[in-house]
């Protein structure tokens, strides 16, 4: 099969996204040692008995909010990487957890809530952190983005084990998706929100990312709002994720 060149504009695309996530990737590094320095001295503050109970309350918020910038950052380095991640055990309920707290500062903003739930035990797949942490915050996103116009509303993030296959659904309670858009939405470039709010591709680039390691995504039937399950299943992935 002879290969096929891209565009030069594409090119020139990609080279720019290329400098920018190196950009990014040092400017979260930076940022990360920043906070772990501010997270070092909240902790020789946080020992000393001798301070207000007010104060000691304030460096209880600090100390949290640090340690929630600090793994926001260690995701941004993550997601910026370039090079290929190894195939290897993920637990999901850490994939999730570290999704929501990425998301969490907009989805605060947006006057919206989320509800992590997640199982006690650790729900083992095969496959790349970066590509379903990827998957994660796309539906995430597409949540926020369906619930763009209503205050007050909520998103679900839920790990659970269905036997052979470890299922994380994503759901809001926004105005859902009609019937005669459930196929079209997982099209590349199918999108019933306003550009540029919303590409297009989010949704596709989850279940592809699904279906590279095994799994699936899927629309399911909600009362009110709309369902998204990406499942994978529990043993390892044939092939390469």
């Amino acid at each position: 099969m002879p290969l096929v060149t891209p565009p030069p504009e594409h090119l020139m695309t990609l080279n720019r996204l290329a400098t920018i996530a190196r950009l990014v990737a040092g400017a979260a590094h930076e940022v990360n040692n920043a906070l772990q320095v501010i997270g070092g001295s909240v902790e020789l503050l946080e020992n000393r008995t001798d301070l207000p109970e007010a104060v000691q309350k304030i460096l209880a918020r600090v100390s949290e909010q640090t340690t929630r910038a600090a793994g926001a950052m260690t995701g941004v380095v993550t997601l910026s990487r370039s090079q290929p991640e190894a195939s290897y055990q993920v637990d999901v309920r850490d994939v999730a957890s570290r999704a929501v707290g990425m998301r969490q500062y907009s989805i605060a903003r947006a006057d919206l809530a989320v509800h992590l739930d997640l199982p006690p035990r650790a729900q083992i797949v095969q496959g790349h952190t970066m590509h379903l942490l990827q998957a994660v915050l796309n539906l995430i996103q597409n949540a926020e983005q369906a619930l763009a116009s209503k205050r007050g509303g909520r998103i679900g993030v839920q790990v659970a084990d269905e036997g052979a296959h470890i299922v994380l659904r994503v759901t809001d309670d926004g105005p859902g998706v009609p019937d005669a858009d459930a196929v079209a939405i997982f099209q590349p470039f199918v999108t019933s929100r306003p550009r540029p709010e919303s590409t297009g591709l989010g949704l596709s680039v989850a279940r592809a990312i699904a279906e590279a390691h095994g799994g699936s995504l899927e629309l399911e039937p909600l009362t009110q709002g709309a369902a998204f399950a990406l499942r994978l299943p529990r043993r390892p992935a044939s092939g390469s994720a």
